[in-house]
């Protein structure tokens, strides 16, 4: 280039150039010169080997950064633990021995004991054990803050599992046969005890009640308090108080009636056992 087209140039290629002439020439990999220069001698250079050379290596990956690993890892940690708290808290108290009443035996999940051998009542009763009450007794359980049971002679119940505080607020039990009288604490309020038969469920929102089932009918009596009847075909919706829904096992029309002095009695006595049974 002549000083005439140098100095037609403006002062970015005038810079452009100066910095051009400074750079210094790309040196080719030894390895790689010797290996051309054999192909070379040979005629044997593979498409795409000078290409390919010419091309820049790949950037080598970025590593994280170690300070937002952590914070990343720490967060998922500290979400674990509160979630793990949470759980942990949410379940109410489960069953407890509260008391029994005549003589006989009871049966928990396979176990065989006194009807009256609180030790023995208190060690096997657990969440979804099965409970078979012998003739001639009745037991008392507690699920302390949130409702009590008494199941009577001849009964065959599931227990249910212990409530929620927060979430999973309804639980449920299972009662083949038998009767089972429930008064529900102030832990409940807000959730729901379910009782399931054969020919319905009985769904407990806060109340005293009595559930009663043999090989003909089930029979839901409400003395006062909240509770209503679904079954697999209707919704009978709530229990008045001081009536029962009968619901047959033959699949007759179910019938609303006043409740029989038996199952009364069988509420009120459990009812009398309990005051102070909920407080703090």
């Amino acid at each position: 280039m002549t000083n005439r087209n140098h100095d037609n140039l403006n002062d970015r290629q005038r810079q452009a150039k100066e910095a051009m002439r400074h750079l210094s020439a790309p040196q080719a990999d030894p390895d790689f010169r010797a290996r051309l220069k054999s192909q070379f001698m040979a005629g044997d250079i593979p498409a795409g080997e000078l290409s390919s050379a010419a091309a820049p290596a790949a950037l080598p990956a970025k590593s994280p950064r170690p300070l937002a690993t952590w914070l990343g890892w720490s967060g998922l940690a500290a979400a674990a633990v509160l979630a793990a708290f949470f759980l942990g808290f949410n379940r109410l108290p489960g069953p407890v021995y509260l008391g029994s009443h005549g003589v006989g035996q009871v049966t928990v999940s396979g176990q065989v004991m006194d009807v009256d051998d609180k030790a023995a009542l208190g060690a096997a009763l657990k969440p979804g054990s099965r409970v078979l009450v012998g003739e001639g007794g009745s037991l008392d359980i507690l699920y302390p803050g949130s409702f009590a049971l008494r199941l009577g002679e001849g009964s065959d119940l599931v227990l249910p599992s212990r409530p929620g505080r927060w979430i999973g607020r309804r639980t449920e039990a299972e009662m083949a046969y038998g009767e089972v009288s429930v008064r529900t604490g102030p832990d409940l309020q807000g959730g729901q005890l379910v009782i399931r038969t054969g020919e319905g469920r009985a769904v407990i929102e806060g109340t005293l009640v009595s559930v009663f089932r043999n090989d003909e009918l089930t029979c839901v009596c409400l003395f006062e308090g909240s509770a209503y009847i679904t079954t697999d075909t209707a919704d009978l919706g709530a229990v008045p108080p001081g009536k029962r829904w009968v619901l047959f096992s033959d699949g007759s029309e179910p019938q609303l009636l006043d409740i029989v002095p038996g199952h009364q009695d069988h509420m009120l006595g459990l009812d009398r056992t309990l005051p102070g049974v909920f407080e703090n």
